[in-house]
């Protein structure tokens, strides 16, 4: 959340709605799924009343919100299960730091989503809303990042038919950490990509690069770190609403998020030794400059102490009177030079 939009929210009273992520202008759109053992049916809302609570008790609704930008949507939506004002607040509100609230009707929880679109790493908040009998996932973006568990529902036999919402919500989950093995394949990729040119040779764009990339991991960090936290509260705090059956694969998904904070840490480490390696590098360029010029100062000191010292003006220097004192001279200063030079070449400076 940017300072301007911390200063639009000071003084409101807790639970006022207000969008603070990017502008957008696209039409927000509802796609609804009724889904049971032997039911399906999917469709996209025409009007906000096709949200409602479905009546079958034993049929689940998945109402998922591409496009938190409308707030009126948000309010309306959510008004139908009874969500806490202060949920609500949090849904538009982007940059929440992940996290899990229990509810007296349902179970609150928010995360990132990280994904790789082009050669860059792009992310968007996800909230998801999940009680009995619903769940509700709001994104950011209008295209659909559930389409893949979308699939799976279509399919009669898939366990998510046969389960509970709870499931639901952490097949949706579950997705979400995959998609961060996904980016952390594309940190590492790049990691390696660098080490190779670093040792090849360091440039001032290789140290843009590895700057971008340590700012990319610390934001993928402060995301995720919390997540573990989130997964282990959704296993303990709230069995009235997640089932012994969904437990299991609770716990697989925490196993799942305690990796990728691994791999995070461990490319941390990289990224500090690969700055440790440029720096150097940049370090050991500048011994070699100063090498060169020590070679240069050294030469050149004493033939221009002798060549002052014949620039005096004194009117009697016994030298000048001497026939072949000139080409004795410069002979001399040349071999003072070339055993200077000798002596630099035998001790490796040049």
């Amino acid at each position: 959340m940017s300072e301007d939009e911390m200063k639009g929210k000071v003084g409101l009273a807790p639970g006022t709605v207000i969008h603070t992520g990017l502008n957008r202008h696209e039409e927000v759109k509802i796609l609804i799924t009724e889904f049971s053992e032997g039911q399906y049916r999917e469709y996209e809302a025409d009007s906000i009343d096709d949200c409602s609570p479905i009546e079958k008790e034993d049929a689940t609704k998945w109402i998922h919100v591409m496009g938190v930008h409308d707030i009126k949507i948000v309010e309306n939506i959510c008004s139908f299960f009874d969500v806490h004002p202060l949920v609500v607040e949090d849904i538009p509100s982007i940059g929440q730091r992940p996290k899990i609230e229990a509810m007296p009707n349902g179970v609150f929880t928010v995360l990132r989503e990280y994904n790789i679109i082009g050669n860059e790493v792009h992310s968007e908040q996800v909230s998801i809303v999940f009680g009995k009998g619903y769940i509700i996932s709001f994104q950011e973006s209008s295209a659909d990042i559930f389409d893949p568990i979308r699939v799976r529902v279509r399919q009669p036999r898939d366990r998510i038919r046969n389960g509970s919402p709870d499931y639901l919500a952490y097949t949706l989950l579950d997705l979400i950490v995959d998609k961060y093995f996904v980016v952390l394949e594309y940190i590492g990729d790049t990691l390696e990509d660098l080490e190779d040119d670093l040792i090849e040779e360091g440039s001032a764009d290789m140290l843009t690069e590895i700057y971008k990339l340590k700012r990319i991991l610390l934001a993928f960090r402060r995301h995720i770190w919390p997540l573990r936290h989130v997964v282990l509260k959704l296993q303990r705090d709230v069995p009235m609403y997640v089932c012994d059956e969904t437990q299991i694969f609770l716990r697989d998904l925490y196993d799942h998020v305690i990796r990728v904070t691994d791999h995070i840490e461990t490319y941390r480490e990289s990224i500090t030794g690969m700055l440790d390696i440029y720096l150097s590098r940049m370090s050991n360029k500048m011994n070699e400059v100063m090498q060169v010029l020590t070679v240069i100062s050294v030469i050149f000191i004493p033939l221009t102490l002798m060549a002052s010292v014949y620039g005096m003006n004194w009117q009697w220097i016994p030298e000048l009177e001497f026939y072949y004192g000139y080409p004795v001279f410069m002979a001399f200063m040349l071999i003072v030079g070339l055993m200077l030079l000798a002596y630099f070449r035998r001790i490796g400076w040049v």
